[in-house]
């Protein structure tokens, strides 16, 4: 009987170590998953702007000339590269600026036989697209000169349809882009301190960040074309960063 007592005892103060250490557990497990749940975060934006100026320029004067003779169209086009050389240089290009495009021919009647040639007409066979490339870093004379296209017009210089003037490249983003993510991650902490004042809390450490892309438009789009960041003079970049605190 003594011995099915002490036995009895000594379970019974198993079962409440046991008791003690579920009820333990559980409350560090609760514990544990009330500091996770109240953890808090708050995830800002900043952005940085910057208005830029192109420093390149290439400028694309594309023409073609329709004829049947191949030898007599390809003087032609000669003569109106000529033309458009002496218009560049006298507008204030150096030779250096300047050099031909590809010269593309198309024969109309590719394929034809000599039977079916004899049936049409000769004198637009021949289509030769060509032109000349103007790049330079003087991107206010480019844009000067491109608004004169009607005087090689008038001189009979016939300019292809696809001609879209000139394109404007900036080419210094990696020397502005360490100060404008600064800026953007000046502009996201001063967000999230914001925040974290109206929510009567802390800003904490960064818990992640992300620089985003950088991107380049046309600062003044007034319409579709002005619209098009590579016809624009004036440009702007942007960027933003987007950033997750903790909050205390």
């Amino acid at each position: 009987m003594k011995l099915t007592s002490k036995l009895k005892s000594m379970s019974g103060l198993w079962l409440s170590v046991l008791a003690v250490g579920v009820a333990l557990g559980g409350f560090f497990i609760g514990d544990g998953i009330y500091r996770a749940m109240s953890v808090r975060t708050v995830t800002v934006k900043g952005l940085a702007e910057r208005d830029v100026v192109a420093d390149t320029a290439i400028w694309n004067i594309k023409i073609n000339g329709v004829g049947g003779d191949l030898s007599v169209l390809q003087q032609e086009i000669d003569n109106d590269i000529a033309e458009i050389y002496g218009f560049l240089t006298s507008a204030g290009f150096e030779a250096s600026d300047i050099q031909n495009l590809r010269i593309q021919v198309r024969d109309k009647y590719a394929g034809y036989s000599d039977s079916e040639i004899k049936n049409q007409e000769n004198d637009g066979r021949y289509v030769i697209e060509t032109g000349v490339m103007v790049r330079s870093n003087n991107v206010e004379l480019v844009d000067s000169v491109s608004r004169r296209m009607g005087e090689l017009v008038r001189r009979g210089i016939t300019i292809t349809e696809d001609y879209s003037g000139p394109i404007y490249i900036f080419n210094g983003l990696n020397d502005i882009k360490i100060s404008m993510i600064e800026q953007a991650t000046k502009n996201a902490t001063a967000a999230g301190q914001q925040f974290a004042k109206d929510a009567e809390a802390r800003l904490g450490k960064i818990k992640s960040a992300n620089q985003g892309v950088f991107s380049i438009e046309s600062r003044d789009p007034i319409d579709s074309w002005s619209s098009n960041e590579l016809q624009a003079i004036n440009k702007k970049v942007r960027v933003v960063a987007t950033i997750t605190f903790y909050l205390k």
